[in-house]
Formats: C-alpha cells, sequence, structure tokens
C-alpha cells in the first residue's frame, strides 16, 4: 500500500529523470507517431478527406504510395529535437508547478483541487513557451517531411517545394504537384537536416520558425489547459476518495493501491486529452497550414504580395471550406492526444515515483 503524494521538483533526482524519462517518451513516440503524420496531412492539405474515414483513407493512401516507412516520416527530426525540448519543457513545468504550489498553499481559503489546477495551469503556459524555441524548427522541418509524397494525399511533392493545390478541383483532391523541373522521388528522399539547409538558404533562420505566433497560440493554451484539467481532475478524484473514507468512519489515512494511482491517473489523462484536443484543433490546423506554406510563397511575398498570416489563413480555409475546415483532423488528434495524454500522464507519474530522492538525501 503506498500513498499518493505529489512528487515535486525538489525531490527528484534530475540526472535518472531526464535519462530514463529521454528514453520512455521517445519509444512513446515512435509509437503514435503514424497517427501524428495522418493529422498533419489531414491539415495541411486542401481537400483532403476529414472524419474518421478520412484518417483511415489518409493511412491507407501513405502506405500504398510509400510503405510504412511513409507513416514515419520525419520521425528521425523529430526524435533528435524532442530530446532537448523535453528537458526544457519537463524543468520548467515542474519547478514552476512546485513555486507556485509553495505560495498558495499559504493561502487557508483555496482548496486542493483549485491549488492544482491553477498551479498546473500556469506551469503547463510557461512550459509549453519555453518549449516552443526549440520544438518549432522541429515541427517546420519534420511537417514538412510528413507531407511528401503519399499518393492522392500528396502526390510525388513535399510541403517545402510545391504549394497545396485549391479544392477547386475535386479530381485532385488533397493533391501537391511534384516541382517543376523535378522528380518526386528525388524530393520524397530528402532528410531533416538537408531541409533544414534548404530552408535556411531560401528564408533564413526566420524560415525555421515560420507559424512561431500559431504555434505558442496553439501549444501554450493546450498546454495549460491540458494539465490544468488533470492537476484538478487528479485532486477531485482523490478527495472524492478520502471522502468515501471517511463515510467509513475510519480514522485511519486513505491508503492507495497501485490499482487506485493507475485508475485516477487514467480518467484523469482520458478527459483532460479529449477536451484540450478538441478545444485546440482550430489553432493547430492554422499552425500547420503556416509552417508548411512552401518556398513559393516566400518568393511571392518578395515580389511584393503580402505574407500569409494567422489571420489571412484561418480567413481563407473558412472562405474555402465553412468553419469544419478549421476542424480538419480533429478525430486523429483527439485520438492521438487521449493515447498520448493517458499513456504519457500514467508514465510520467510512475517515473517521478521511480526518480524520487530517497528521504535521506531529501533534507540535503
Amino acid at each position: 500500500m503506498v500513498r499518493s503524494q505529489e512528487v515535486d521538483w525538489e525531490r527528484l533526482d534530475k540526472k535518472k529523470f531526464f535519462v530514463q524519462g529521454a528514453a520512455v517518451f521517445s519509444t512513446l513516440t515512435g509509437a503514435l507517431f503514424p497517427l501524428t503524420v495522418v493529422k498533419t496531412r489531414m491539415m495541411a492539405l486542401d481537400g483532403a478527406h476529414t472524419g474518421i474515414s478520412g484518417a483511415i483513407y489518409t493511412a491507407r493512401d501513405v502506405v500504398r504510395s510509400d510503405g510504412i516507412k511513409g507513416l514515419y516520416r520525419g520521425f528521425g527530426t523529430v526524435i533528435v529535437g524532442a530530446i532537448p525540448a523535453r528537458m526544457v519543457y519537463l524543468a520548467a513545468l515542474e519547478s514552476t508547478k512546485s513555486a507556485i504550489s509553495a505560495s498558495m498553499h499559504h493561502i487557508p481559503s483555496l482548496s486542493q483541487t483549485i491549488v492544482a489546477s491553477s498551479a498546473s495551469f500556469v506551469a503547463g503556459g510557461v512550459a509549453s513557451l519555453a518549449g516552443q524555441l526549440v520544438v518549432v524548427p522541429v515541427d517546420v522541418i519534420s511537417q514538412r517531411l510528413m507531407i511528401m509524397g503519399g499518393g492522392s494525399s500528396g502526390q510525388g511533392g513535399d510541403s517545402y517545394s510545391s504549394r497545396p493545390m485549391s479544392t477547386s478541383n475535386k479530381s485532385t483532391k488533397g493533391t501537391i504537384p511534384a516541382p517543376s523541373g523535378t522528380r518526386a522521388s528525388s524530393t520524397t528522399n530528402i532528410n531533416g537536416f538537408t531541409l533544414a539547409q534548404k530552408i535556411i538558404r531560401e528564408e533564413g533562420i526566420r524560415g525555421l520558425y515560420r507559424g512561431f505566433g500559431a504555434s505558442v497560440a496553439t501549444f501554450v493554451p493546450s498546454s495549460a489547459i491540458w494539465w490544468s484539467a488533470y492537476g484538478g481532475w487528479q485532486a477531485f478524484l482523490w478527495k472524492s476518495l478520502d471522502r468515501i473514507q471517511e463515510n467509513r468512519n475510519s480514522s485511519a489515512p486513505l491508503a492507495r493501491t497501485e490499482g487506485q494511482l493507475l485508475a485516477v491517473e487514467v480518467v484523469a489523462g482520458v478527459l483532460t486529452g479529449c477536451t484540450s484536443a478538441s478545444l485546440t484543433t482550430p489553432l493547430d490546423v492554422v499552425k500547420t497550414r503556416l509552417q508548411t506554406r512552401d518556398s513559393a510563397n516566400t518568393s511571392m511575398t518578395r515580389s511584393g504580395s503580402a505574407a500569409p498570416t494567422w489571420r489571412s489563413t484561418a480567413a481563407e480555409l473558412i472562405k474555402n471550406e465553412g468553419l469544419k475546415g478549421l476542424f480538419r483532423g480533429v478525430a486523429p488528434r483527439m485520438v492521438s492526444t487521449s493515447i498520448w495524454g493517458t499513456v504519457m500522464v500514467t508514465t510520467y507519474e510512475f517515473l517521478k515515483r521511480l526518480c524520487m530522492l530517497p528521504p535521506e538525501e531529501e533534507a540535503i
């Protein structure tokens, strides 16, 4: 029997936490990566099929054109970038949450649920903001790799070298033409490092931060909402279990089994994952569109045309497809976020307990 308790930043073995965390979360990223590829293609390509059936169609299309490896396009870039990004994110998350929780505990009128939810909200937002400095360049490169090739969902081209076609021609639904004078096979074999060099050469360093504002607008509130909801739900569920124990007229504190810990974490993870995904999908769609804009857009901008903005991209999408266009890829995103969120948080909580400093070292 174990007691449920928050393992805060000061009680963690940092080296063990980061090393083991990198291995664990890289494995989880690999397991769920195909869903990310499908979601990205659905969001980035004009006229792509939507909903669950659209996700299945897109996945089959990628496999038919590029094989199973097509579902892992950009994976290497994501893994390499995810390690430093995750270190920054987790350090900011835990240190901020510990500091805010400690200060709020001095206010007696605040309930444990409010303290946990508020501290997690601020910590989640701060962590995401810090992490975007590393995450955005990785996103730009990996997302452009993801929508290369892929048959009718991106035939022979890539997001960087060729502009998505409009939805007016239904026979080319969701297609991206191969760049003129370039064979499709040569573009689909490009790797993350080569693509990064190409972006810098043609667009400058700012090209790697395309959609930074939209990314911050998407993931900062998403992270804040996720951790706030999770912290609040977790505190609420434990409080409910405490009341059950009190109703049994037991004076002893409630002991937690590993099963109870897992159940609370899973329920809170599923609820917060679905909520966060449904609320922030429109922002993610616009962000993805901005980040997968090609060099043709850059050339147009230099020749006098206005550069695409968050507002203009959203307006164009709504004009062409209506409000439903802002919810492209919501189905795979909800599935991915719910699965990832639940698995991530249960693994994360277990990892924190595993990396907790021995009592004699905590006092040092």
